[in-house]
């Protein structure tokens, strides 16, 4: 059977956006004569015809929602990837009837009373959900503020569920993207180990042993050292606050003369390492690989203060996973239940690549 052509097959041919081709086929004004002329003879010999399915769903309002912690204070480093994500694959759906309503939350906040605002959207949020009144729901699953019991009652009740970072199996979702944690923390091994003799020692600032992601990275570290029989002795620093308390045991770590080199599993962790090599004197003399892409560790890349980072792809999780739901809830196209994201190792060589802190991918 001939498959049937689409929007995206024209814009394709004309070389235009798929905008300009909504515009010149639904007659709507912002597109030159010539060519709109050129996009409707396309559409003329490829047979297109519009999808009838497709255009009764833009009639109908969907309710979206998402929900990651906010970008205020320490989460600024890492966050505000994942909301933007997000918004990009939204902004794509301006041809149907969307609501997304966002909702954040701290990203600690089973440790604090959440009072005020922050109260006041989870509780909003939770409303929506008990109630049956949303479509669908785009999450963290790291630090997630449902329990799985929770999420699995929603989804039953008709909920498509899309998990962003970390992984919910029983939660019934319809779909997780993340990044390879385990190949993460091997590659970080790897870079770090090949560079210093065995009797050097590493610091892993390993994060929050609650979170997933951060245990698999510190698993999949320790397993690549196991397995290629490298004998360095690994000092593990576990925690994910920037507090004076923190960032002393990262300078202590620094200061002892057997450490050669240092790693991070969160952005938060590369902050305090960055400043603690710096405050200590040996900025470049250790092998340092910081995690995520940010204003602050892009500079301590540009000093030489950290040899690379790990980028994890927060915009290329989120906006994928909004793209499977959304593929899902107008299309009825079943996602795979886990996709992985692949992490970029950056250099200063290419660090050019990443300015606009984003993953620039091709569908």
């Amino acid at each position: 059977m001939k498959k049937r052509a689409t929007i995206k097959d024209i814009a394709s041919l004309a070389g235009v956006s798929l905008g300009t081709v909504h515009l010149a086929l639904n007659n709507k004004p912002g597109v030159s004569a010539a060519t709109r002329d050129r996009i409707c003879t396309l559409a003329r010999e490829m047979d297109y015809h519009p999808n009838i399915v497709a255009a009764s769903l833009k009639r109908k309002t969907l309710r979206l929602a998402a929900c990651f912690p906010g970008v205020d204070e320490d989460n600024r480093f890492y966050y505000p990837q994942l909301w933007n994500g997000l918004r990009a694959y939204v902004e794509t759906l301006y041809d149907y009837n969307i609501n997304c309503q966002e909702f954040s939350y701290p990203e600690n906040w089973k440790e604090e009373r959440l009072t005020g605002a922050k109260s006041r959207a989870l509780k909003e949020l939770t409303a929506l959900l008990e109630a049956g009144e949303l479509d669908g729901l785009v999450i963290q699953g790291n630090s997630c503020p449902y329990t799985e019991e929770q999420l699995r009652r929603y989804v039953e009740n008709g909920l498509a569920l899309a998990l962003v970072d970390t992984d919910i199996p029983e939660s019934g979702r319809l779909c997780c993207v993340a990044a390879d944690y385990d190949s993460i923390g091997r590659t970080m091994a790897e870079q770090v180990s090949g560079r210093i003799p065995s009797c050097g020692s590493i610091l892993l600032c390993a994060g929050k042993m609650a979170y997933p992601s951060h245990r698999l990275i510190e698993k999949g570290f320790d397993d690549y050292l196991r397995e290629n029989h490298h004998r360095n002795l690994v000092y593990k620093e576990h925690s994910n606050q920037i507090d004076e308390e923190s960032y002393q045991n990262i300078l202590a770590y620094i200061n002892r003369p057997d450490v050669a080199a240092a790693c991070c599993v969160s952005s938060r962790s590369s902050v305090m390492l960055g400043r603690a090599l710096e405050e200590s004197g040996r900025a470049g003399e250790l092998v340092a690989v910081g995690s995520d892409l940010f204003v602050e560790n892009k500079e301590f890349l540009r000093r030489g203060t950290f040899h690379n980072l790990v980028q994890k792809n927060p915009y290329a999780q989120s906006f994928l996973a909004t793209k499977f739901l959304m593929d899902y809830l107008l299309r009825d196209i079943l996602p795979d239940e886990l996709f992985v994201v692949g992490s970029q190792m950056i250099f200063r060589s290419n660090m050019a690549l990443y300015d606009k802190n984003s993953l620039r991918f091709l569908e």
